[in-house]
């Protein structure tokens, strides 16, 4: 057998092996945070949940910080970031959001999508959160209709 031809398929296999991993390591982080939503938060309180949200970081903390997969819930009476890993969690109450935008680029990084930025009041002074989400528009406008 040709040199070439078995290093093409070593590395074909190696990368769908790879990818098989990702996927199911994917796939139990999302069943994860399905678990905690439904653990932490009723049905009937629930305006809004996803497990597929990408952290992109605070304003004030800067552009260091580790972008991470995680949950974003939205409630009658808070967002919550929760992110798969590291882990870590956010609350945002309602009453302190300020205002909410789309940039395409937060904190120095960008996925060349409109991202949910979140405007709000620490009790010190303004900041803001953002994460990318497939349906940003739809979570921008559910936040708007709750702080307006």
């Amino acid at each position: 057998m040709n040199t070439q031809l078995i290093i093409t398929v070593s590395i074909v296999l190696g990368l769908l092996f790879l990818f098989f991993i990702s996927a199911m390591v994917f796939s139990k982080t999302r069943r994860n945070l399905d678990r905690i939503i439904q653990e932490r938060f009723n049905k009937e309180e629930l305006i809004g949940a996803t497990t597929r949200s990408n952290f992109f970081g605070i304003k004030s903390r800067g552009g260091a910080q580790i972008r991470g997969n995680g949950a974003l819930v939205l409630t009658k009476d808070a967002i919550y970031s929760i992110r798969s890993f590291p882990r870590n969690e956010f609350k945002i109450p309602i009453h302190s959001i300020r205002s909410v935008s789309m940039p395409k680029a937060f904190n120095g990084k960008s996925v060349f999508v409109p991202l949910l930025c979140v405007n709000f009041d620490t009790g010190y002074g303004e900041d803001s959160i953002a994460w990318a989400l497939k349906d940003a528009r739809k979570w921008k406008e559910a936040i708007e209709k709750m702080t307006t």
